[in-house]
């Protein structure tokens, strides 16, 4: 994480695209952080899409925007234990039960191949209907954004 926040302080165009589905619990987590971004935002340098689980509809918006780097925020099984939060470059995604929105990551990987991808995935408690969210995610929130508030 040390070494994104370095090349992003740079003056690197980025968008942080949120994704989540907020009826399915820690699910949402990606598209809250987004939302709560949004309002702390000064860099002009970046963007914040809160895209909920439609992640896809964006491409050509951030074609336009023509960042440097993409950061996608979203709730995944990566073995960890709840509320751990981890950046993956987008090659290591594989096809495989990994993040919750693995059409949508896949598809921004072969839509967006021109553009540094990376993946902030917060490992999940509970997907399930429910609007509720974990206190281990919901402590990750506030870490996450105290984490990028110098960039931002």
């Amino acid at each position: 994480m040390d070494r994104l926040l370095k090349k992003i302080k740079k003056g690197e165009k980025l968008v942080i695209l949120g994704i989540g589905n907020r009826l399915k619990m820690d699910d949402g987590v990606g598209s809250i952080i987004a939302e709560k971004l949004k309002s702390l935002i000064k860099n002009k340098n970046i963007v914040v899409i809160d895209a909920e689980n439609k992640p896809e509809n964006y491409i050509g918006f951030i074609k336009k925007v023509n960042p440097s780097i993409i950061l996608v925020i979203d709730a995944c099984d990566f073995g960890a234990s709840a509320g751990n939060f981890k950046i993956f470059k987008i090659d290591e995604i594989k096809d495989i039960t990994f993040s919750t929105h693995n059409i949508s990551i896949s598809l921004l990987k072969n839509f967006l191949p021109e553009f540094e991808i990376y993946l902030l995935g917060i490992q999940f408690e509970k997907i399930g209907f429910g609007e509720k969210i974990s206190q281990s995610v919901s402590d990750s929130i506030e870490k996450i954004i105290n984490l990028l508030k110098p960039i931002l």
